[in-house]
């Protein structure tokens, strides 16, 4: 059964929100820590991810990735060492850009944000070469299974991000979209009501509604997130030069590790050959979550009056916007439709599958 997979995918997600709030507890008061709850778990950025693709297991291995990192930064551990590791080579075998942790390893290295265990990390390593070698001696049978230099949509030499420019300016926005209240395209754009009557009234004012709302909200988060992460990096302005940068307080790491994820996006992003879609760049989208949350801490705990009660207001106003966002793309959008069989278009998928394979076969 597909179910199956999807259930195994479901709990890694569950696993990724398990390990982010236990990193994010120790730098966020008690009473900020139920938004992380909707921003991570009920964030359609990441529900709308959980079918059967390489980017929906992304949210597990980049925070898997920040936990082990977090827990490196107090003392040297040979377990949480050969974690590290794992979440790195898991990557690698997830998503190519894997590369973005790869980044922020090196930089938390040079900051001195983290103290890895020598010994883990080289059992850690062989242990990761070891998961690869199926792969590799499969590639060995068939060379089409190893990357094609210059395939795929992109232009096919490196650095092509940082020499059209334009690639670079997307990378940054998708770091502000991902703290928005904008969302895929799928998500977004393509969403119908259909199921409330074709052409009917009732679906009518449910588009119009929807429409009004979203765009609403949507402009509303993209300015919020805009605010937050120049507060954050205002507020911070003295680390973002890596060459004299170095972590003196543990109570420091979080900020260090976001602007290493900042940096690390837009490095993958510079180096890359292709035009980056939002897929490429969700191995940061839970790192582009703690400006926001850093500022609701921030509120929560000195602004206890009238804006204290406006974040309550838009802590509420979240959980429907992202409630609904999430059950209008379920019921009808142009990934996700609930009157669809799931298991007819999975086997549909698996019979085209082996129908394309016979045929290169003969």
């Amino acid at each position: 059964s597909p179910w199956a997979a999807l259930i195994v995918l479901a709990l890694l997600h569950f696993a990724a929100y398990l390990m982010f709030f236990d990193v994010l507890k120790n730098f966020l008061d008690p009473r900020a820590m139920i938004f992380v709850a909707v921003v991570f778990w009920l964030n359609p950025w990441r529900l709308s991810e959980v079918f059967l693709w390489n980017p929906g297991y992304i949210y597990f291995v980049a925070v898997f990735h920040m936990w082990s990192a977090y827990y490196l930064a107090h003392k040297k551990s040979f377990w949480f060492s050969f974690l590290h590791a794992q979440s790195l080579f898991l990557g690698l075998q997830v998503h190519t850009s894997f590369v973005i942790l790869f980044f922020i390893t090196m930089f938390l290295l040079w900051t001195r944000s983290m103290r890895p265990h020598l010994g883990g990390v080289v059992i850690g390593i062989l242990f990761g070469l070891l998961t690869l070698v199926p792969y590799f001696l499969a590639g060995f049978e068939d060379p089409r299974l190893f990357p094609q230099p210059g395939s795929g949509d992109g232009k096919g030499f490196l650095f092509f991000g940082i020499i059209a420019v334009y690639p670079m300016l997307k990378g940054f926005w998708y770091w502000i979209l991902f703290g928005s209240n904008i969302f895929q395209t799928h998500v977004f754009h393509q969403v119908h009501f259909n199921w409330a009557g074709k052409g009917s009234i009732l679906s009518l004012i449910l588009n119009y509604s929807w429409v009004l709302t979203k765009y609403t909200l949507g402009i509303f988060g993209v300015l919020l997130s805009f605010y937050v992460n120049f507060r954050f990096y205002k507020k911070y302005r003295a680390h973002l030069n890596f060459f004299k940068a170095k972590m003196t307080s543990p109570q420091n790491w979080l900020v260090f590790y976001t602007l290493c994820s900042f940096f690390s996006a837009l490095l993958a992003t510079a180096i890359s050959p292709t035009l980056p879609i939002y897929w490429h760049l969700l191995m940061v989208w839970p790192m582009t979550l703690i400006p926001l949350l850093l500022f609701f801490n921030h509120c929560i705990k000195t602004r206890e009056g009238r804006f204290g009660k406006r974040i309550k207001t838009y802590f509420w106003i979240l959980v429907v916007y992202f409630t609904c966002a999430n059950a209008f793309a379920a019921l009808g959008s142009k990934k996700h439709d609930v009157q669809q069989s799931f298991h007819e278009l999975y086997f549909k998928a698996c019979q085209e599958r082996c129908t394309m394979q016979n045929l290169n076969e003969n």
